[in-house]
């Protein structure tokens, strides 16, 4: 596709963010942080999108920093995005390295005032996939029937081709969120991604990674799987090649026994979503099963609670079965409940 037809997509695909997701009115201060490893023109369409709904757009681009959430911390302008964030109506993240969970990102959230989208590290082709060429109202529409599945079933096993089994309980009084639907002030990620937190000491099993890993920055495509030995909810045993071995280190690293713990788990359903190592899109790949691992945001009231950092991985082509019946099989979904507006939705 030429540079110019692409930029046209973006175009589309900015304005329907910033006017039909975020649903941003006129007048609205909205601030869209960017770093050194940002796509520039997601950015910059992003604010004229923004422009050209007559809000206020303001770009705060700086360094990218070695970790994400609070292990960013040191590396980047604190006071001033602490003071910038929290004054927000709006807040769009395109950093590679991510806020989500640093001290300026709580700051800004326990104003109670701002609408927070994660988008990070997205790029101009993810862009108008993931959020330009998708159907919106039926993307919506799959997620809440795929809340109602999960929110139904107390005991859930999961397998993959790769050797993940792992089983676990759910608890029906934690919330299950659809992610994307904006109504109000709050924490919103892209669309095409369903979790919850399992009741964490039910978890029990192998883990596998197969499809990326992020962070650490060395990781994302995986060349061979990472296997994780998971007692109680609790990481205690890693295995694989030496992307398993860097793994493990960076965990280490961090001198924290939360970061060895599972926060949460997710479906991923946006029909325009690729394995490209942007974790952001990996895990909302179709049918694909991402777990987190480390911090745990308040809004899934585990007990995990707060870490050193977060990280995320993917499962390929899972079988999900809740009380005995299939959700997904082989990472399509085939309950009864999902099957019809899932073909819809993927191939029109």
């Amino acid at each position: 596709m030429s540079p110019m037809g692409l930029d046209l997509e973006l175009a589309v695909a900015t304005l329907k963010l910033v006017r039909d997701v975020l649903k941003v009115q006129e007048g609205e201060e909205v601030a869209i942080t960017a770093d050194t490893g940002s796509d520039w023109r997601v950015v910059e369409a992003t604010a004229k999108a923004a422009a050209q709904v007559n809000a206020k757009p303001i770009v705060a681009w700086y360094k990218s920093p070695p970790g994400v959430g609070k292990a960013a911390d040191p590396h980047i302008p604190l006071r001033t995005l602490k003071a910038l964030l929290s004054e927000s109506d709006v807040w769009i993240e395109f950093n590679k390295s991510w806020l989500l969970y640093s001290t300026p990102y709580e700051s800004a959230i326990k104003t109670g005032r701002v609408r927070y989208i994660c988008l990070v590290g997205m790029d101009t082709d993810m862009c108008t996939r993931t959020i330009g060429k998708v159907n919106v109202p039926l993307i919506y529409e799959l997620q809440r029937r795929l809340a109602r599945v999960t929110e139904k079933s107390r005991h859930m096993r999961i397998t993959t081709p790769a050797g993940t089994d792992l089983e676990f309980e759910n608890d029906r009084n934690r919330p299950i969120f659809t992610e994307g639907e904006v109504s109000g002030p709050g924490v919103y990620m892209l669309f095409g991604q369903v979790d919850w937190a399992p009741i964490e000491e039910s978890i029990n099993g192998l883990l596998v990674f197969d499809g990326s890993v992020w962070p650490p920055s060395e990781l994302g495509l995986l060349r061979n799987p990472i296997k994780l030995h998971v007692r109680e909810g609790e990481i205690v045993k890693v295995e694989g090649g030496s992307e398993a071995r860097l793994f493990e280190a960076w965990l280490r690293s961090f001198n924290d026994p939360n970061m060895f713990k599972l926060a949460h788990i997710s479906y991923g359903c946006n029909p325009g979503a690729k394995l490209t190592g942007n974790i952001l899109e990996d895990e909302r790949v179709w049918g694909a099963v991402e777990w987190g691992i480390g911090y745990q945001s308040p809004d899934f009231k585990g007990k995990v609670g707060s870490a050193s950092s977060h990280t995320d991985g993917i499962c390929l082509s899972p079988t999900v079965i809740g009380d005995g019946e299939k959700i997904i099989e082989n990472g399509e979904f085939v309950h009864p409940e999902l099957a019809d507006l899932a073909r819809k939705l993927r191939y029109g």
